[in-house]
């Protein structure tokens, strides 16, 4: 079985009245996450969807808010990661094979998940890149690279949920990997070994100044 992932994160920002730090650790911050669950013959059988209250960039970056629609206060009742992710885990159950697009996704939640101390050392996962599949299965040359929208619309998908919310993009990518498993080329695995570690210093300096 598969899990078709998506999450939307937030960004350090220069706002006129704070200078927001990037954190090396952790420079996307998730604050949501979508998930569907699909069983061996593609067919949908759950869907996940949470936001998460952030803890690193507090305040909304100005494009991210306006693409996704995410305001801080629909983010200020939300739990935050480590409660969200143990639902997270709990949904995913024995569908380990994620479905994502690119794997900017998996990076994200694992270098949050190394951030929050909830994994150690070298952890991995398996994978399917839909987005690489699709471009073989449209034929597309190297060096070009297809967006989540464009191959729905070119693969004649209705599109009648919007882009950039996590639980809508996770069923776009869910329905284009049915359309293109044909071309599947194997499972990729994910290692997080090379993830940066959390800075505890500077964490302890941040939690002073609060």
């Amino acid at each position: 079985m598969y899990t078709a992932l998506d999450t939307e994160f937030n960004q350090a920002y220069d706002f006129p009245d704070e200078h927001m730090q990037s954190d090396p650790a952790c420079r996307f911050e998730i604050i949501q996450i979508g998930a569907v669950r699909l069983n061996s013959d593609m067919e949908e059988i759950d869907r996940f969807s949470t936001f998460i209250k952030p803890q690193i960039y507090k305040r909304m970056h100005p494009y991210v808010s306006k693409i996704t629609g995410i305001t801080e206060s629909a983010l200020k009742d939300a739990p935050y990661f480590d409660e969200a992710y143990e639902k997270f885990k709990e949904f995913v159950g024995d569908s380990k094979i994620y479905c994502v697009w690119g794997n900017s996704d998996i990076r994200a939640l694992y270098r949050n998940l190394g951030y929050h101390g909830i994994i150690n050392g070298s952890v991995t996962a398996e994978y399917i890149d839909v987005q690489h599949l699709t471009q073989k299965y449209l034929k597309y040359g190297k060096g070009r690279s297809v967006g989540l929208k464009n191959a729905v619309e070119l693969l004649g998908i209705e599109m009648n949920i919007p882009f950039h919310d996590a639980l809508s993009d996770a069923l776009y990518t869910a329905q284009v990997f049915k359309k293109v498993f044909e071309c599947s080329d194997g499972i990729r695995i994910f290692n997080s070994k090379n993830i940066p570690k959390r800075d505890e210093s500077r964490s302890e300096k941040k939690d002073n100044k609060k």
